[in-house]
């Protein structure tokens, strides 16, 4: 009788030190495979931004007419929980923005920063540029 006692209470505590390796495992790899998974949906979420900028000739106007309020407010009504800073660049002079526009409510990131870019080619005077759009997700007040 005894020993079979000692044998159950050996299982018992395998099995309670099992499972809680287990769980801190599957902790570990949830929160890491969050953030990945995060920055990827950004990243995704950017590169669409930036794609929808071109095709609806945002980019192009923010060149030829320096129409910077309209890429704002494009980027204003993006997800409430985003936030970006686009800067438009001459590809052949890129020390200078030639045009940029932040999201309102938006305040500088010291954290994780997205940086996209895209190239655009502006037909009108046969000129290619480049857009950079830094985006990261807005800290909960």
């Amino acid at each position: 009788m005894k020993k079979g006692f000692i044998i159950s209470i050996d299982a018992v505590i395998a099995l309670l030190i099992a499972f809680a390796m287990l769980v801190s495992i599957s902790t570990h790899f949830s929160a890491s495979k969050h953030g990945f998974l995060a920055d990827e949906k950004l990243s995704a979420v950017s590169k669409d931004v930036l794609t929808v900028l071109e095709k609806s000739g945002k980019l192009e106007e923010a060149v030829m007419e320096n129409k910077n309020k309209e890429l704002g407010k494009y980027l204003n009504k993006t997800s409430k929980n985003l936030c970006f800073e686009l800067s438009v660049f001459d590809f052949d002079d890129d020390s200078s923005a030639f045009s940029s526009a932040t999201k309102k409510g938006c305040k500088k990131n010291t954290g994780s920063v997205l940086s996209t870019k895209r190239s655009f080619f502006v037909p009108k005077n046969e000129k290619f540029y480049w857009a950079e759009l830094k985006s990261w997700v807005k800290v909960a007040k």
